[in-house]
């Protein structure tokens, strides 16, 4: 009997059953041979495979924790006889993949914990409850400028948790830290010299120790202030590509540095010169009373210079500053007095912009965006460098007659135990080990030379998927109906761009009519809802025509997957946002229609808003923009670890604002200093009081604001009057203009460039045509579409039309898909010329 019968067949259903049964069981041992203990010991009986397996994980990776010399091999002839050390360690490393994701989640969990526990400030040695955080969070009342029914302590209101609930949880994190250290311990064979292999993993280890036991320690004396610290440098120590980041940052101090320094020299030399020419002047008593003031800014009183310039009593303070001319906060605002009196003044302050903001500024960025792309040439020539070491050294280990080739046997023990006991490596079907080899085997031999094992590594990276899995509901379960002209046809008209056109003007239609809906509040006037919108009936006009829109989305919906499949259609990003938001918005209309105590339809409006930005579609038509939409879904998920680096130094400076001025800015009229802050004009005009230290959240939105560069010398001049020490106030946040503003933006916007470039170029070579690899496969934008019966002038014994893409093993380097798939479906000549 054919195998494609449906079953709707005239067998007898017990002849059905064993047969599907039969042909499951066989599924089953051919999808999961990976797990068979007799295959797995059969391949480790030859020599070199299971190093040679380790070996060609790193080469995929592209990095080495520790040489061969480092880790403990549980297949070395030297361990033969250790078997319970072997199977401990060969167990406890899967476990240390599997379990990897737990260990980061917990280490997260330890960094944002203090955001939600109390600061230290307010704890006064309460080490159970709230301290007098809670009570002073909550404390509302009259303000000491006259404000009624305000926060006296603003704060974000974020505190959550109790002193004693933030100690348990910071132990059971911690604990399976050390549970997790243990697991790779006893990876290494329970050996400290393998554990501690000088380099970067003797680093990572003892960092790792050394900080779990600060954080226990700090918890047992009760004295847990520089936890968060300790926290965030535990996080950082499992972060690989922020740590890859953070080097790069680092190695770039030293140049930007050597910009600044001039920069410094030129701030100085002007403000010297400018306290000599504005010396007993109103300029010069505003902005240039001396050398340090004129610098930074003058913090100054009516009684300083009133006999100078009597209009400006009106002020009680004033910033002037080179430096804030530099991060261009209210760069007018320094210049106005003298400019005036005298226009050939602003040659002064112009020429003192044209060298420090247009030129130097930029050069910083300039020798950001050239040491980051020597960076990632660095990266790309050093991963290439360690494959082929990796992969040379595992093909020396398997040509044990050095014979320069290795067989198919060979080859595939690599793969049992690449499957086995590695578990950073997809598992593989039978079929894609066949497949795999035939692509190693260019040539049609059946042996692999070294130049062809070299491509190992690519082939690892390889996604097969059998175009059988793109088959749908209705093809497989209704044939006759799919096989139907009518349903062709359905199918012709989804799949058709008329379709998509009917789509975009439905979107277009759906957000006209939001927008008249709207448009009395858009314009400003007073609207008065009809009652009948929230008595939970479809009975006015817009809530017909919104639900006549959902069952339109859904009827889209619907006809995309049955035509696509789910495979196909989830694939797409925005068929899952247009999906998601669909689905959303028929369960929120069932559940407002449906009888029930809620009958709110703004819960429908606000999805249906959201529903609008499925519009976006639209401009994605035009290429300029479609380019731009790919490009920016890419660079966004790589960009996660450049922008960890940001988040790590505003984490810091979080916290240490939060020790150092943490409660300082208060509007309680019983603390003298809610008295003493509202000598600071600006920052009591502008209200800005919730730009505060005194929790973790709120330092974190004031450091934001320091990015933004706008009105931060208003912000900071609040901290400066409550502390009476300016210049540690200055120095706070002039380092973290430096770090945060000059250095990390910089950082990210070389990265954006870097990465932008990088992905217009790909996106180029993807797109608009195909190419035809010697009959072997069709390559359309990435991916590649083969006959699976032979690959390479190999045979392979698997009859399917299969789907090749590359999987980009590092974001941070662009890979050329299209070169890669290439490489890897092109033949040799000597196959060519043996066939």
């Amino acid at each position: 009997m054919d195998e494609s019968t449906p079953l709707t067949s005239n067998l007898s259903l017990g002849t059905l059953a064993v047969t599907k049964f039969k042909e499951g069981v066989r599924s089953f041992r051919s999808s999961n041979q990976s797990f068979s203990l007799r295959e797995r010991q059969r391949a480790l009986r030859e020599a070199g495979v299971g190093q040679a397996a380790h070996l060609c994980r790193d080469a995929v990776f592209g990095y080495q924790d520790a040489p061969y010399d480092g880790s403990y091999d549980p297949y070395s002839e030297r361990h033969q006889h250790q078997r319970i050390r072997n199977e401990i360690s060969v167990v406890c490393g899967r476990m240390v993949v599997l379990l990897r994701g737990v260990a980061l989640a917990a280490n997260w969990t330890l960094f944002f914990l203090t955001i939600v526990e109390p600061p230290y400030w307010c704890r006064e040695g309460d080490h159970k409850y709230y301290g007098d955080c809670k009570e002073m969070f909550d404390l509302r009342g009259t303000t000491a400028d006259g404000e009624q029914d305000r926060q006296l302590y603003p704060n974000s209101g974020s505190l959550m948790l109790t002193m004693s609930q933030s100690t348990w949880i910071e132990l059971c994190c911690v604990g399976f830290n050390f549970f997790y250290i243990l697991l790779k311990f006893a990876d290494d064979g329970f050996i400290p010299r393998l554990f501690f292999y000088p380099g970067y993993k003797r680093l990572v280890h003892l960092s790792q120790i050394i900080l779990i036991a600060c954080i226990t320690a700090g918890n047992m004396v009760q004295n847990s202030v520089f936890n968060p610290f300790f926290r965030m440098l535990l996080l950082g120590t499992y972060l690989r590509r922020f740590q890859r980041e953070f080097g790069t940052f680092v190695k770039m101090i030293p140049r930007i540095l050597n910009i600044l320094a001039i920069l410094a020299v030129i701030t100085i030399f002007y403000a010297w010169f400018g306290v000599v020419m504005f010396y007993d002047s109103p300029q010069g008593h505003i902005a240039f009373p001396s050398l340090l003031e004129g610098i930074w800014y003058v913090h100054h009183s009516i009684q300083c210079y009133e006999k100078y310039v009597s209009h400006l009593k009106s002020s009680l303070t004033s910033y002037r500053t080179l430096w804030i001319c530099v991060t261009t906060a209210n760069y007018p605002d320094v210049m106005m007095p003298s400019y005036n009196e005298h226009r050939f003044m602003a040659l002064y302050f112009v020429s003192y912009m044209l060298f420090s903001f247009f030129y130097l500024m930029n050069l910083v960025l300039a020798v950001a965006v050239n040491s980051y792309d020597e960076s990632i040439a660095d990266r790309r020539k050093y991963r290439e460098q360690l494959s082929r070491e990796l992969l040379t050294k595992a093909f020396e280990l398997l040509d044990h007659e050095k014979k320069s080739e290795i067989s198919r046997n060979t080859v595939m023990n690599v793969m049992v135990i690449l499957n086995q006991d590695i578990p950073e490596i997809s598992k593989l079907s039978h079929d894609e080990k066949s497949i795999f080899f035939a692509m190693l085997d260019k040539d049609g031999s059946s042996t692999i030379s070294l130049d062809e094992f070299l491509l190992f590594g690519k082939v690892l990276l390889l996604d097969l998927h059998a175009q059988s899995e793109y088959a749908t509901f209705v093809e497989m379960n209704l044939p006759r109906i799919y096989n139907s002209r009518f349903y062709q046809r359905v199918c012709n008209i989804v799949k058709s761009d008329n379709f998509e056109i009917m789509v975009d003007f439905i979107l277009i239609m759906n957000a006209g009519i939001i927008a008249i809906q709207d448009y009395p509040m858009l314009s400003g006037q007073d609207v008065t809802e009809d009652p009948k919108y929230n008595d939970g009936y479809i009975d006015t006009v817009w809530e017909s025509i919104e639900t006549l829109f959902t069952i339109l989305y859904l009827v889209e919906a619907i006809l995309k997957i049955m035509v696509n499949g789910w495979k196909k259609y989830s694939e797409s990003g925005r068929n899952l946002f247009d999906f998601v938001i669909t689905v959303v918005a028929a369960i929120a209309s069932a559940y407002v229609y449906y009888p029930n105590s809620y009958s709110n339809s703004d819960l429908i409006k606000f999805i249906v808003m959201a529903r609008v930005l499925r519009l976006g579609r639209v401009m994605f038509t035009i290429d300029a923009f479609r380019m731009i939409g790919a490009i920016s879904l890419d660079i966004i998920p790589a960009a996660a670890s450049v922008f960890t680096v940001l988040l790590f130094i505003a984490y810091f400076f979080s916290w240490l604002g939060m020790m150092m001025f943490g409660g300082l800015i208060t509007r309680d009229p019983r603390d003298p200093t809610a008295f003493k802050l509202l000598e600071a004009n600006d920052f009591v005009v502008n209200e800005y009081w919730a730009n505060n230290f005194n929790d973790m959240f709120s330092g974190l939105n004031v450091l934001f604001n320091l990015l933004v560069v706008n009105n931060w010398t208003e912000c900071e001049i609040g901290f400066e009057v409550v502390t009476d020490r300016k210049w540690i106030v200055r120095c706070f946040f002039f380092l973290f203009h430096v770090l945060g503003v000059i250095g990390i933006s910089n950082v990210i916007t070389s990265f954006i460039i870097n990465a932008f470039f990088q992905q217009m170029k790909t996106i180029e070579q993807r797109k608009g045509w195909e190419e035809s690899i010697e009959g072997e496969a069709i390559i359309k934008g990435s991916e590649a579409f083969f006959d699976t019966s032979m690959v390479t002038g190999t045979e392979t014994g698997v009859k399917n039309m299969y789907i090749a893409r590359i999987k980009p093993q590092h974001l941070d380097v662009e890979t050329d898909e299209r070169a890669e798939l290439r490489e890897l479906f092109t033949r040799t000549s000597s196959c060519d010329e043996s066939s």
